[in-house]
């Protein structure tokens, strides 16, 4: 008698756990098993930006909330690790807007884009990483800003959402390096952490996004 070979079967069986994990259901996709690869926050940011940023405003946790909102901030300085004269006092208020958009987000990943008062255009960086349970949300990301010196920043911040806002919001960045070859003698040198919440304790809710902030070289 001939024997069956288990080859065929063990194949489609690995097969079957290596295609993508979504099935097709009508006009709907269903996701089913869809594990992220997350870096941890403790890993993929600095220490000491972290200890500067405060652990008691980074909230832990693999359920985040859906942060699916745009608002609008204005920074009050709490902490740097630059010596005066060259640091900014504590307590001083910028007059600049910053203003958010949460977009896209699937459990612990979405797009994030913003803009300044100052600037014409918003930018846009994908993915960003959440982390947080309830309503406690923290944000954390690397951006390359496309200003003096090109420089690459460690970014993170936090807050509670609410129905009108992210109350609380404290945000900070550190700055890793710069990629101009010859670095402009104006910038704040590399190491410079910035730690900042909103002056109201209110990042208020707003409309402020459409497709005309973006830039058409960059779409």
């Amino acid at each position: 008698m001939k024997q069956l070979s288990l080859k065929p079967l063990v194949l489609m069986v690995l097969v079957a756990l290596v295609l993508p994990s979504c099935l097709k259901e009508g006009d709907k996709t269903i996701l089913v098993n869809d594990p992220q690869d997350i870096p941890f926050i403790t890993e993929y940011l600095p220490e000491d930006l972290l200890g500067l940023f405060g652990e008691e405003h980074v909230f832990f946790g693999d359920q985040p909330p859906v942060v699916d909102m745009e608002f609008k901030s204005m920074h009050e300085y709490v902490a740097t690790n630059l010596q005066p004269p060259f640091a900014p006092q504590a307590g001083q208020l910028s007059p600049v807007t910053h203003y958010h958009k949460i977009n896209q987000q699937y459990l612990q990943m979405a797009e994030y884009i913003s803009m300044t008062a100052e600037e014409t255009y918003c930018k846009m960086i994908s993915p960003v990483y959440l982390t947080g349970r309830g309503n406690d949300f923290t944000v954390y990301y690397h951006e390359a800003p496309q200003t003096e010196g090109h420089p690459e920043h460690a970014v993170l911040f936090s807050g509670t959402l609410t129905d009108n806002g992210v109350k609380n919001m404290m945000y900070g960045y550190k700055i890793l390096r710069y990629n101009d070859s010859i670095v402009p003698p104006t910038v704040y040198p590399v190491n410079s952490i910035f730690i900042f919440k909103d002056h109201d304790g209110l990042a208020e809710r707003c409309v402020w996004y459409n497709d005309s902030l973006v830039n058409p070289q960059n779409p």
